[in-house]
């Protein structure tokens, strides 16, 4: 399969359904071509083919740049056709789907401050950051990131204690590719592919991440 044929159907993904008579009228390809390149979309649930119709789920058009990403396209290809801030709603709605109450583009006016998302449960958080790399980013360059996510946790937390309550700040770098780590420091590093298993997973291995966390009016982290 080739990402050419990928990159050419997933504009059709944002009209949520379209007849496959009119989606191989528009992109000019044969009905056997559109239907291998969309085969693993529809087996795994992202499009759902009845009827001559092609539904297509939330998410279905990240899952496929994905797949595009892992077929040999560039990341300039695959932005051409799916926005960065697509990326970053996909985490933000798997979030959603697990419970989280989500604060997207969280922002601190003093200190300044933002980050993608905030995502909090009832006894602890994650501050999420998306990253637009291109492949064979550095673990110096991951590791420089994530000791950035870290301190803005660290800020979040000591300037929101009164809505925080509580709760400890897990920091989590997302990324676009597979990384050479799962984690640097305690502070999980996840490609978004993967990143509906880590937070189906997260509250039965919190004792694997880094936390942030207020006592005696001082901020800490540690794992």
């Amino acid at each position: 399969m080739s990402y050419f044929v990928l990159l050419k159907i997933i504009p059709f993904f944002k009209g949520k359904a379209i007849k496959l008579d009119e989606l191989l009228n528009l992109v000019k390809l044969s009905k056997t071509t559109v239907l291998e390149a969309l085969d693993p979309l529809i087996a795994n649930g992202y499009i759902i083919e009845r009827d001559g119709l092609l539904k297509f789920e939330e998410g279905s058009s990240i899952v496929a740049s994905i797949l595009a990403l892992k077929l040999g396209a560039s990341l300039n290809d695959v932005l051409k056709v799916v926005s960065w801030q697509d990326f970053e709603n996909f985490t933000e709605k798997i979030l959603l789907e697990y419970g989280y109450k989500t604060f997207r583009n969280f922002r601190l006016k003093k200190p300044r401050l933002e980050v993608d998302v905030l995502a909090l449960k009832k006894d602890f958080g994650l501050v999420v950051d998306c990253k637009q790399w291109q492949k064979n980013v550095t673990i110096s360059k991951l590791g420089t990131a994530v000791l950035k996510q870290v301190e803005r946790a660290k800020t979040i937390l000591f300037n929101g204690k009164e809505f925080l309550e509580d709760r400890k700040l897990i920091p989590v770098v997302v990324v676009l590719y597979p990384s050479p780590v799962k984690s640097i420091e305690g502070v999980p590093v996840v490609p978004i592919e993967m990143f509906k298993s880590f937070v189906s997973e997260i509250d039965g291995r919190l004792s694997e991440f880094l936390k942030v966390y207020f006592c005696d009016g001082k901020v800490f982290a540690e794992i």
